[in-house]
Parts: C-alpha cells; structure tokens; sequence
C-alpha cells in the first residue's frame, strides 16, 4: 500500500542537504574561528602548566626527504592554552612558541628511541608587549638574533617586537615598524619572521600577494635597508612559519586551511637569487600531505628547526584556534635525503 506523505527519493534527498548543510556550517563555524579578531586573556603572571600528549599513528611514514619520528596531540586544563602560530629552538633544547593571544609557551620534548613520546617542563606567560586593545596581541611567530635577541612578530597592527634575551622572561628592547607593511591584509600579516645567518631578517605576510600565488616579503638587512621581495606560495596555500638552514635556504610551511579542506606543505626556498640584487626568491616543493596521508594535520602554523645528537630534525605545531574542534599537534620530523 502506497502511504501518504513524503516520497522515498525526496527523504533520501532532504538528508543528502542536511548533510551538506552540516558539513558547511561546521566549516563556517571552523574559519569564523581563524579569521575572528585573537582572543583576549587576562594577563597571567609566568606559570607552570599541565600538558597532557596523546601519542597518535603514523611514526615512521616518509614524504619526500622527512620522516614522521613522533606525533602528539597536546592538552592542558590552562586558560591560555592553546592559539600557537609560531615555534623556535631554544639553545638548550626546548621548544619556544607563541600565541595568537600574546601568550608564551615553553617546554621540552621528550624523545625517546628516537620518537616524539611525551613534552615535559611546560610554563607559561605573557608576552611583554603593550596591550591597548586585543589587535596588539597577536602573536604570529618568533625568531632570535646572533647577537641575543628574542623577535617576535605581531598581526592586526604589524610589528615586530625585540625582547633582551633569548627567549622568555623578556624585557622589551625595541619595536620595528614598515611603511611597506601598512597595507598587509589584518589577518594577513607577518605570519613569518626569520633571522638569516648574517643577522638579516626576511619578514613574509601571509596574505599580500605579490602576483600570482607569491607573497610579499620585507628583507631587513643588518644595518635597517629594506626592501620588498617576493616569495613563492603554492595554489590555495597561506605560508605560516619558516627555518632557517646553516646555508641560509628556508624550509617554508605552508597550510589550506578553510573549514573543508585541511592540508599543510613544506617548500625549500633559495634566497640566492634575493640577497644577489633580486626581487623574487625560488622554491620547490618538498612535502605535502592532508588527511588522506599517513602524517597527522591541522591548522599547522610553527616550523623550528633543532639540533638532537648532532643530527637536525623539525618540529611542526598546529594552531587549534581555542576550538575544541581543532587539535594542538607537535609532530617531529627527521631529515633522511639530502635537500639539494
């Protein structure tokens, strides 16, 4: 008997909808998250916090010339936790990152049969930069000088700020501010900074294209000339962090990142062509990977390249957005080939 009421193919059709629907609010909600102003938090005074690690598959799968050596997802209980967007080595070991609320976090991973197993020692706190509205938190990356200083680069109002000191706890040593920068994109800035081996700083935005899927970058020199270079970028791709190679060549991440799709990538990026009279650099892509590959990801904004047992690896952490739709990764990395 034939029943009244909706026909079979028209509920098979309204769930198709609902799903589609979910999936695009899920995906509104996702990159309202990234590109809402940064969060504001109470000033919290240097802490010790609780970090829990999940360790999660995929040791020892290699793309291109990096091998997966440990992959965690990281938790705490702390208000502040959370919003990384940029990552450095400290000299002895531990790790340095900052966050899109102007908060600091340091910590020491623990390696274990040459894996990520655990992270150890964590503490907190503020970044020492004056806080007028929450435009003058967010933090995007750091970066230390050959001569003691600890950079970091802010967005919504571009800067970078100098600390005395490497790493934490800072005493403010100056800000440095570009004409050149004024029209970055607010959400779009200085998302990069790195200190090239004679002390010059390539400070790239994330956003202010320079043609194509290139990004505008400032030069800094040593002695303050600057002047405006472009960077390679991959299609749909936003760059996020960089390290800096003894040679001076750049290990670029970048991310896709818009509430549907979510992949990351690492370029090698020549600055020969630059730092010879130049105004655009070279890169070739060495990794990328999404959910389809055996390497965990999300929102992977820091890259800092370390030296373990003489040997370089990099870390790689993910920006979570204070959403607890999102993970904070640290995901160590192994070079296994040569990056000719």
């Amino acid at each position: 008997m034939k029943r009244a009421g909706f026909p079979a193919g028209g509920w098979r059709a309204a769930a198709a909808w609902l799903a589609v629907a979910g999936v695009l609010a899920a995906a509104a909600l996702i990159l309202w998250q990234e590109l809402r102003p940064p969060a504001r938090l109470a000033p919290a005074p240097q802490r010790a916090v609780a970090v829990r690690a999940e360790r999660l598959p995929g040791d020892g799968a290699v793309l291109g010339p990096f091998r997966l050596a440990g992959a965690l997802a990281l938790y705490s209980d702390d208000a502040g936790f959370g919003g990384l967007s940029g990552l450095a080595a400290l000299p002895d070991g531990r790790l340095l990152a900052a966050s899109d609320a102007g908060q600091w976090l340091r910590l020491r991973p623990v390696v274990a049969a040459n894996r990520l197993r655990a992270v150890a020692g964590a503490g907190m706190g503020a970044i020492a930069a004056p806080a007028g509205d929450k435009t003058d938190l967010d933090s995007e990356a750091i970066a230390f000088t050959p001569d003691g200083r600890t950079l970091v680069s802010f967005e919504q109002r571009h800067r970078i700020l100098a600390f005395a000191g490497i790493g934490p706890p800072q005493r403010p040593a100056g800000a440095l501010y570009r004409t050149l920068a004024l029209d970055w994109p607010p959400n779009g800035g200085g998302e990069t900074l790195a200190v090239l081996p004679d002390g010059a700083w390539l400070w790239l935005s994330e956003a202010a294209r320079a043609g194509g899927d290139a990004r505008r970058a400032l030069l800094i020199e040593a002695g303050g000339r600057t002047r405006q270079i472009s960077v390679p970028g991959l299609a749909g791709f936003s760059p996020t962090d960089a390290a800096v190679l003894p040679d001076g060549r750049l290990l670029l991440l970048h991310r896709l990142f818009n509430g549907v799709s979510n992949e990351a990538a690492i370029t090698l990026v020549d600055l020969a062509p630059v730092r010879a009279g130049g105004d655009a650099a070279r890169a070739r892509l060495l990794a990328r990977w999404g959910p389809d590959r055996p390497w965990p990801v999300d929102n992977m904004e820091g890259l800092a390249l370390a030296s373990e047992a003489g040997k370089p690896v990099l870390y790689l952490v993910s920006d979570d957005n204070f959403s607890g739709l999102q993970r904070t990764l640290l995901l160590r990395l192994e070079i296994i080939a040569p990056l000719d």
